[in-house]
């Protein structure tokens, strides 16, 4: 016996999964050319990032966010469990560019 399942919906992709090519900007062009880069996993991350002190700014994406402190040169990742690595890569590139 063969079961064969239909699906009649709208496919749509996944936002954690992005694989198209991308070049990271000059240095010239980043606000922190080298920062030191923390990752932490956390229930809420948006909270995490919105109290974070001291932070020169944040940005947030589905399932993450990252803040930075230019002085420091310091970023902080923090994802919940469900993530991936082009998650990771699109907040590390907005720590970069600082915005």
């Amino acid at each position: 016996m063969v079961v064969v399942a239909l699906w009649a919906g709208t496919a749509t992709a996944d936002p954690l999964m992005d694989f198209s090519m991308f070049n990271p900007p000059e240095a010239s062009q980043r606000k922190i050319a080298e920062p030191m880069v923390s990752w932490l996993i956390r229930s809420s991350p948006e909270a995490v990032c919105t109290q974070a002190q001291p932070k020169d700014g944040l940005a947030k994406r589905p399932e993450g966010c990252v803040y930075w402190h230019l002085a420091s040169a310091r970023c902080t990742i923090v994802t919940t469990t469900h993530t991936s690595h082009s998650q990771l890569g699109h907040l590390f590139l907005h720590c970069l560019q600082g915005r």
